[in-house]
């Protein structure tokens, strides 16, 4: 009987080891690792809130939006007063209203704008109503965390998203000011706040506000928001050290390798010794061995032979991670992926790639092949930004005009207006 009484005792604990071990590998930024653990939980306590408000925010930041969509929909049907975390979930419908304005993507990064995709998750119908119905959802969710508790942060982030979402950043960046006076220890608040100003060419001050959040807590979206914020701000000597630091904290997360491939391939020469392109190739080619179709290690080594001319290797790159190969220079046999969400986004916004394609046809004045590609990439998602504002791009061109030229009459023509109306 003792036996089995310390046996059963032992049983009992073997919950919390796993609560445990998923705690921890969160915050060493094992994210794959931390989701197995609270699956395995659910399966246990399929109703417990807090389980799957971790698997909600973990599948958030790995992509998987709508397995998180799901979770936070779980937890408010089990609780329609629920608040912690649902400002996440605010942040996850801002996802989904902004995947329709994707050339956001790829063009910057961070937390906010990384998982940005022309493919939310949900089905879309030829008059997107889809979008409209996410930014009322968005509004819905601020509204009702307003009126259960307007005392807590999580109701102003909300509204801050809703308001960011809506293209009105002074409204967004006094909605998540007023969260932080009523929190100073919430984390996203100061995150959201840093990416704000940093959409709003303010990166100074934004270093300042992912500073905060990065020392509440060590993540990699606060490193890539100091990161984006410092090269944003000529300060290459402080991004490199920082995507230094991202990659001790998570030495096998490939978003860190990735910073510091970034970082790298931005400085001026000067700050590196004559090396720093060949050892961001060399970074960006291990984080797409360890995340094999990423989307920002891609696109940024792509830029990179871009720059020197090797189009043929770019168009090779993307055709690779089309079709979820890996170069073949880029294979690392010490390196396995660390989950497989990259192979799913591939699968999924292919339509960005092939547009990414035509954009490098175009550099090596092969309009033929680019203008196919463009077209294929809008017949694909006709909401694809990036295509339509290349596909333009690229008549302008082939008409003999310069598109360049004419966007900087354009800024002059609008000027003298304002001008003459002020």
């Amino acid at each position: 009987n003792e036996e089995k009484g310390e046996e059963l005792e032992v049983k009992s604990l073997l919950p919390l080891r796993t609560f445990a071990q998923a705690h921890s590998s969160l915050y060493k930024n094992q994210l794959s690792t931390s989701l197995e653990h609270f699956t395995r939980l659910s399966s246990q306590f399929p109703h417990h809130p807090h389980i799957i408000l971790q698997q909600a925010h973990i599948q958030q930041e790995l992509g998987q939006i709508l397995a998180s969509e799901k979770n936070y929909q779980r937890i408010r049907s089990m609780d329609s007063h629920w608040m912690e975390g649902m400002d996440k979930y605010a942040h996850l419908l801002f996802q989904l209203r902004m995947s329709r304005k994707n050339a956001f993507m790829l063009q910057q990064g961070g937390y906010l704008h990384y998982h940005y995709s022309n493919y939310g998750g949900r089905d879309r119908n030829p008059n997107d109503s889809a979008t409209c119905g996410v930014e009322d959802e968005l509004g819905q969710l601020s509204a009702d965390m307003l009126d259960i508790n307007a005392n807590k942060p999580e109701p102003w982030v909300c509204l801050s998203l809703y308001h960011l979402a809506r293209d009105d950043n002074e409204k967004s960046l006094a909605f998540v000011d007023k969260a932080i006076s009523i929190d100073q220890q919430h984390q996203y608040a100061h995150y959201l706040r840093g990416s704000i100003l940093l959409a709003s060419q303010q990166p100074d001050h934004a270093v300042v506000s992912f500073f905060r959040a990065n020392d509440l807590r060590h993540d990699i979206p606060s490193y890539e928001g100091l990161v984006e914020s410092y090269l944003a701000a000529d300060k290459f000597k402080e991004a490199i050290c920082t995507a230094k630091e991202a990659i001790s904290s998570s030495p096998r997360d490939a978003r860190a390798i990735t910073l510091v491939g970034l970082a790298l391939s931005q400085a001026p020469s000067s700050h590196q010794n004559g090396e720093g392109k060949d050892r961001a190739k060399r970074a960006l080619k291990r984080a797409m061995a360890l995340d094999p179709g990423a989307p920002r290690p891609l696109f940024a080594l792509v830029d990179l032979f871009a720059a020197e001319g090797h189009y043929d290797t770019c168009v090779k790159l993307l055709k690779d991670a089309i079709e979820g190969r890996r170069a073949n220079d880029m294979t690392d046999t010490s390196s396995t992926p660390s989950n497989s969400h990259a192979v799913t986004w591939i699968k999924e916004h292919g339509d960005v790639i092939i547009a990414k394609i035509a954009e490098i046809h175009t550099l090596n004045e092969d309009y033929t092949e680019a203008l196919e590609c463009f077209h294929v990439a809008i017949s694909l998602n006709p909401q694809n930004v990036i295509a339509i504002q290349g596909l333009e791009r690229l008549e302008k061109v082939m008409r003999g005009i310069d598109p360049d030229e004419e966007m900087d009459d354009e800024v002059e023509d609008d000027e003298e207006n304002e001008e003459e109306n002020y």
